[in-house]
């Protein structure tokens, strides 16, 4: 986990991403007590400035977890549980919009914080973290876009993809805006609202509970995989994915951003057991 923040890191740097005073090196440290363990662990984590004068202080954190399961059950002769799309796959697409924004030269407006997070696997550490710990005030913070398993199109078909709490904000319905001229969409998901709950975002849209009413971000995590037979196997290996609808994706989650780091409309909360924090 330590060599592999350091090249996150690494291409960070490389992606024009900038540094926070406080995270010099990108790295965000913490500790995991579990198990009677002290466990170091850390964050990756920087931004790139908004160009709006009115917008520019106002965040979208993007997301993806890096850590997976390690050494595991044997299964046909294998106990490596690689990750590759889970969540690899998630880690790429964070790198991809980056670079694609590098490549391309076009600004957003809003700021755009990146954070490959960590220990996902074991308790969504690393986002709890970020989410109790953020560079900026949360009040800021736009919007949550979470990365996980994008490297597969045989769950949903090519140029699909599904957003995990449709129900829960009108994040689909500005996604939707964007997409009204655009082969890639996306896909209805019977699994949606359940999925909100079951990666990184739910560390930002849950911060707090007081009584029936839970305060936190926006957020949605955005993936090509459902419920796919490959997850928490050995068998979840890079030579499985469909690169070429995974580098349309990027090019289009890329884009998305893009048009949300200028869009007027705030997200919004439209399930009644949940509220923006302040």
């Amino acid at each position: 986990m330590e060599k592999a923040a350091l090249w996150l890191a690494d291409i960070f740097s490389e992606s024009g991403i900038q540094k926070y005073i406080e995270y010099p090196d990108y790295i965000q440290n913490y500790t995991i007590l579990r198990e009677g363990q002290s466990i170091d662990e850390r964050n990756v984590i920087g931004y790139i400035e908004g160009s709006d004068p009115e917008l520019k202080n106002e965040y979208i954190i993007i997301t993806a977890h890096f850590d997976h399961v390690g050494v595991g059950e044997v299964i046909d002769g294998d106990s490596i549980y690689n990750g590759a799309d889970d969540n690899a796959a998630g880690t790429a697409t964070l790198l991809g919009i980056a670079k694609y924004l590098k490549l391309s030269g076009k600004l957003p407006g809003r700021s755009l914080i990146f954070a490959a997070v960590s220990s996902e696997e074991i308790g969504m550490y690393g986002s709890k973290y970020i989410a109790n710990n953020p560079p900026v005030s949360l009040n800021d913070i736009y919007v949550n876009f979470n990365f996980e398993m994008t490297g597969h199109s045989e769950d949903l078909g090519r140029d699909r993809y599904m957003m995990s709490g449709c129900s829960f904000t009108n994040l689909d319905e500005l996604v939707k805006e964007f997409e009204k001229d655009s082969p890639i969409s996306l896909s209805d998901s019977t699994i949606s609202d359940r999925f909100f709950f079951m990666s990184d975002n739910i560390s930002f849209s849950r911060i707090k509970q007081e009584e029936e009413i839970i305060f936190g971000v926006p957020s949605g995590t955005f993936g090509s995989s459902v419920i796919a037979s490959h997850i928490h196997t050995p068998s979840d290996e890079v030579e499985l994915f469909d690169f070429e609808n995974m580098a349309n994706l990027v090019n289009h989650f890329s884009e998305m951003i893009l048009w949300l780091s200028h869009c007027k409309e705030p997200v919004v909360w439209t399930n009644p057991g949940f509220k923006r924090i302040e």
